[in-house]
């Protein structure tokens, strides 16, 4: 891995920074279809309508009424970041927010910007998606609508909301920066890391407090959850797509513990590769180990192999083998094209969940 960058979770702390370190994909697959719960019959919103000017005042109009600030309180401690209502289910309404937001545990509220506010109850949190859903005793906020963040495109115009610096209903503007990039965050600069295999990357500025706000296209409609920013960079920021983030609500929202596709190897990428003096012989994924007992491992992949495609899917033009496993259930079995000493073959996989502490 080449020279790590320092990324700053978005979510506000009041004592001490979030820090962390990233390394470094423009089709995706069609994701496999997942299960069932109030998020589920939504279906996901087309791409954007893109006759006329792109109007982030109409993206605050349409969207903004769903969005909240998180306090979250424990003693003398004050977290704050940002929240989405995405489902009704009788008299409550279920928001969406990162993990890292509340995972310091507390009282959480939640603060709309016309000054409504609630006491919020933790419904399910997934550490691995870094996603939480939480729990508001009203059952008619206005809803989000998820836009299929497979329909993204580089340098589309998006705008994030959020509650930087504990700010509620802030607003601001950019464009899809990159599709597929793998971030490692860590709560703290000597704390626990997390590791997000793949997220959309906005020059839309991210700051403190807009950590679990929306990242939103030119109809209002979320393409992801604003999560990071490079604390090195300039307007350099990350959201988790859309469509994991449905899934592992509606998960949580069912009760269900979140599953998490599993391939079971450590890989470099080319860029990557190549920077640290390997000999790659063509594009995709150099796999450096597998895991033992893992999905690969059965399937024979070996060090040396590179992945160079997933299902047809080509690990080039900036895909990423982690991208396209990610959006793909446990269970599902995959076809991986493999560059070993210079001849193709194919090898079936079939996904395992993610061990646990991996």
């Amino acid at each position: 891995m080449r020279a790590g960058r320092a990324i700053l979770l978005a979510g506000a702390v009041a004592l001490g920074t979030l820090a962390c370190s990233s390394l470094g994909a423009t089709s995706s697959p069609t994701p496999s279809v997942g299960p069932t719960g109030p998020l589920a019959a939504a279906t996901a919103a087309a791409p954007p309508v893109t006759t006329g000017a792109f109007d982030p005042q109409h993206v605050a109009e349409v969207l903004g009424p769903a969005v909240a600030e998180v306090i979250v309180t424990s003693g003398q401690s004050v977290n704050e970041g940002s929240a989405f209502a995405i489902a009704h289910e009788g008299g409550i309404t279920y928001m969406v927010t990162n993990n890292h937001v509340i995972a310091a545990g507390g009282k959480i509220q939640v603060l709309f910007l016309d000054g409504r506010h609630w006491t919020a109850t933790l419904k399910g949190t997934d550490s691995t998606g870094d996603i939480a859903v939480l729990a508001v005793p009203d059952g008619s906020l206005p809803l989000a609508t998820f836009a299929d963040s497979t329909k993204v495109r580089l340098g589309q115009q998006v705008v994030a909301i959020g509650s930087p610096l504990g700010t509620a209903g802030t607003v601001t503007q950019g464009i899809i920066s990159s599709l597929h990039r793998t971030i490692t965050a860590s709560g703290s600069v000597s704390g626990p890391s997390e590791s997000l295999p793949d997220v959309l990357q906005t020059d839309a500025a991210i700051n403190p407090g807009n950590s679990g706000g929306p990242l939103a296209d030119a109809d209002g409609h979320v393409v992801g959850v604003n999560t990071a920013a490079d604390r090195t960079g300039t307007n350099v920021g990350f959201a988790i797509p859309s469509l994991l983030v449905k899934r592992l609500a509606d998960d949580l929202i069912a009760g269900r513990k979140p599953t998490h596709p599993f391939l079971g190897v450590s890989f470099r990428n080319e860029a990557d590769a190549l920077a640290g003096g390997a000999n790659v012989a063509g594009y995709g994924a150099l796999i450096q180990s597998t895991v033992s007992g893992s999905a690969a491992a059965r399937a024979g992949v070996r060090a040396g192999d590179i992945i160079q495609k997933v299902d047809g899917i080509a690990l080039n033009n900036g895909q990423t083998l982690a991208g396209v496993i990610q959006l793909h259930e446990v269970g599902d079995p995959v076809k991986l094209t493999i560059l070993r000493a210079g001849s193709l073959l194919v090898v079936d996989v079939v996904l395992a969940d993610r061990p646990p502490g991996v």
